[in-house]
Parts: structure tokens; C-alpha cells; sequence
């Protein structure tokens, strides 16, 4: 039956709205932001080069990330140890950047040396075999401290403050250790590492240590898997909450909870390397549709960050990404007739 209202003597024709969806990329490059305002490339402005009016759908196709991450940083507040011997307490700080457990142990041994004013007494190794980290003294008993919060003066004042999380609350969590204060043990039957012998490639001699402190967990120096990215006023990802003590104690010992439209999409991190990581569509589910659609975007606002709420310290490392915009754009239906020649193949 015909929709029309025929007994008018001007019928009213339904008018049909035809669209088409207009596909538009948008590449960013970190060095495309103006480094006057936004020093940290974890958080800067765009203009885009034209605004984009009547958009349905957004997504993140392709970023291309540092594969240098540090794991170890003054922002991340996990580059320092307390410990006690002879009665006088220190604090070293190890420097930035990413560590191989031999790496590490070393370098942990030689602050903790410089610091003491001790020759070669204190020896930090690990076992490769149960991946722990075993602190060492030739003489004196010693305390490592790492129940005591320690203070560090950000470059960065957005950090959020670790120390309250359950996990990565500085570096004695990385090494394998609890928020706890740790005495020395003189009981050396412990201290075997029988693999080591007869033809040791590790040069690490426990027979002079008469004092030491094995980290009760295995230790986790691989850094993050992955980073998320913030749009403001355009997040979609829904994401709970790490477990924070402070949390706990704020919320009537409940700790779980969550936010909505925290991020707008979830970037993998590959594992450490010297290259840059590509991830493309393949790793990447993002979409994001609204409807109404966004009558008009001209500028965005960006964050890295990694899920316990840091932002991501990109050091001198450049990246870039790219964003699909869909746009609805109204036309009037056309219908073509196209032949394709027989020697054509598209």
C-alpha cells in the first residue's frame, strides 16, 4: 500500500536521508607537539590540521613505541634502597634505565660499597636458577629497610605515588621483596648454589659472606606489557583499579573498584629490545562509535600512561600513531552502472 498521503492536494514525500561513510587518518608524531607547553610527550595537545564534523566512529590503527622502555626511573619512584650497618642507615639510588639481572647486582654491589665506605664487604648476586637476589656482608650483620618510605623529587608533578600499591612500589618489589624490614642471617646452609661448580660462568664467590638476606620472590625486572592511551572526552576502555592500600582504608576495607572510560585504547608493549615496536590493527580493538554522532572535532588531548596510573617516561625516544576518523556525510543516492573491460582486472 502506498505510504503517501494521496487525499492532500500536496502530498507529503518522505524525504530519504542517504549518507556515506567518508574515512579519514590522522598520523601523530611526538615531535609534532609544541614542546614549549607540553615538555613530557606522555601528555600533549593537537590542532588537527582541519576539524572532522559529523563523526560515528574513532579508533587507534597503528602506533609505532619505543622498544627501550625503562623499567627503572626516578618518576616511576622505584630507583632507590634503604639499609642499615653498623648501626648508620644509607640510601643509594641506582641509575635510570633497563637492567639485566647481572646488570643489576652489580650495580647494586658497587653503591651499596661506595655508599658504606667499605671496600668490597657487601656482595649483591642472584640465582639464576630460583631467579632471586641474595644480599651479601663479608663481616657485619646488616638490615635492608625496606619498610621505610623513600622520598623522590619529580620532574614530572602528575606522577601518582606508588608507594601505597600492592605491586611495583619501588625497587625492593622488583628485586623480589615485601614491604617489610629485613635482618641478616649468619645460618649458611642455605647459601649453595651447587650448579654454579665446577665450571662456573658466573663469577659470583659466596665463600667469604658471613651475613645475608635472600629475597623470599622470585625477581621481575621485564618492565610493563603494555601502556594505555587516554583521548579526553572520547575514552571508551573500562578498567578496574590495581589493589592500593590506601584505597582500602578509604573505602571501608574494600578495595575493589573501578572507572569507567578510562582510556580510549590498550597498546602492547613488546619485550625489551633495541628496536621500535609496530603494532598495528591485528593487536589493536578499539573501535569506538557514538551515536549521536560528534557534530565536530578540531583539537585532541592525549596521555600514555600504564595501568597503576604512571605516565609512561619516554625519555628522548620519539613514537607516533595513527587515528581513523568516520564521518558521516550526507548526499544524495546516486546509482552508477560501471563495465569493466575484459583485459581490465582489478
Amino acid at each position: 500500500m502506498n505510504s503517501y498521503n494521496l487525499g492532500n492536494s500536496k502530498p507529503l514525500i518522505h524525504r530519504e536521508q542517504n549518507y556515506v561513510l567518508d574515512r579519514k587518518l590522522v598520523t601523530v608524531h611526538s615531535e609534532d607537539r609544541d614542546i614549549t607547553k607540553w615538555a613530557n610527550a606522555n601528555t600533549f595537545e593537537i590542532m588537527l590540521p582541519e576539524p572532522l564534523l559529523n563523526v560515528q566512529s574513532m579508533r587507534l590503527i597503528q602506533a609505532t613505541v619505543p622498544g627501550s622502555f625503562f623499567t627503572f626511573s626516578n618518576d616511576y619512584q622505584n630507583t632507590k634502597i634503604q639499609f642499615t650497618v653498623n648501626g648508620v642507615s644509607y640510601i643509594i639510588a641506582i641509575q635510570d634505565g633497563y637492567y639485566t639481572p647481572d646488570q643489576l647486582s652489580r650495580e647494586l654491589t658497587n653503591k651499596m660499597n661506595r655508599a658504606s665506605g667499605s671496600d668490597a664487604s657487601f656482595n649483591v648476586f642472584f640465582d639464576e636458577v630460583g631467579h632471586k637476589f641474595w644480599f651479601g656482608h663479608t663481616d657485619l650483620s646488616f638490615n635492608l629497610d625496606f619498610c621505610n618510605q623513600l622520598t623522590y623529587q619529580l620532574t614530572n608533578c602528575e606522577q601518582p605515588i606508588v608507594w601505597y600499591n600492592h605491586s611495583k612500589w619501588g625497587l625492593p618489589y622488583y628485586l623480589g621483596f615485601q614491604k617489610k624490614c629485613y635482618s641478616s642471617l649468619t645460618d649458611l646452609s642455605g647459601l649453595n648454589f651447587d650448579y654454579l661448580f665446577p665450571t662456573s660462568t658466573n663469577d659470583t664467590d659466596t665463600n667469604d659472606i658471613t651475613h645475608y638476606i635472600a629475597a623470599p620472590l622470585a625477581f621481575n625486572l621485564g618492565g610493563e606489557t603494555c601502556m594505555y592511551l587516554e583521548v579526553d572526552k572520547y575514552n571508551s576502555y573500562d578498567e578496574l583499579y590495581p589493589y592500593n592500600e590506601s584505597s582500602r582504608q578509604n573505602f571501608d576495607n574494600n578495595a575493589y573498584s573501578g572507572k569507567v572510560n578510562s582510556a580510549f585504547a590498550k597498546i602492547p608493549i613488546k619485550e625489551h629490545d633495541k628496536n621500535s615496536f609496530d603494532s598495528r590493527t591485528f593487536y589493536l580493538h578499539n573501535l569506538v562509535q557514538y551515536d549521536p554522532p560528534i557534530e565536530r572535532i578540531a583539537r585532541l588531548k592525549f596521555k600514555f600512561r600504564f595501568h597503576d596510573g604512571r605516565l609512561v617516561d619516554f625519555q628522548n625516544f620519539l613514537f607516533d600513531f595513527t587515528l581513523e576518523f568516520n564521518s558521516l556525510r550526507n548526499e544524495m543516492e546516486k546509482k552508477y552502472t560501471i563495465r569493466i573491460p575484459a583485459t581490465y582486472i582489478l
